[in-house]
């Protein structure tokens, strides 16, 4: 496991509860678009689009059990910009393990981790505090490389 990656104090976020279906990436992406221009974060907001969708995609594909989800489960999802113009997307899941985190990051195994980061995105993941769950964290600066 990565650590969380270090940013600066949070000046504006949002949570975004999306539908935990085959749905979900293009929810993401309506809705992080429309609340990334409400926050006002400076960068490419184009990259961080996709960025989400495809954390949110993961999310779906390899954090839910298949059969497990309930017609009304959510994905959670929140998107900060910090006092140093850094965007910091996370997405939670209910599985506990990434075990071939730096292999997917990498884009030996699957590609949509890979395409997070050619985006300019940092990538890191830890457990929730109760470690039922993990967060997958992307953090961006407004000067990311935007592919």
């Amino acid at each position: 496991m990565r650590p969380a990656a270090v940013t600066a104090p949070v000046l504006r976020e949002t949570e975004l509860k999306i539908p935990a279906d085959p749905s979900a990436m293009a929810m993401a992406r309506i809705t992080g678009r429309t609340m990334l221009t409400v926050l006002g974060w400076p960068g490419s907001v184009h990259a961080a689009v996709d960025v989400l969708g495809h954390l949110v995609d993961n999310a779906v594909t390899h954090g839910l059990a298949p059969g497990r989800t309930q017609p009304a489960e959510e994905l959670r999802a929140w998107l900060r910009v910090t006092e140093a113009g850094e965007l910091v997307i996370d997405v939670a899941d209910p599985n506990p393990q990434f075990a071939d985190f730096d292999a997917a990051a990498g884009g030996t195994l699957g590609r949509g981790l890979w395409h997070v980061q050619h985006h300019g995105a940092q990538l890191s993941w830890f457990l929730s505090s109760d470690a039922a769950g993990k967060t997958v964290r992307a953090t961006m600066t407004a000067e990311g490389v935007t592919t």
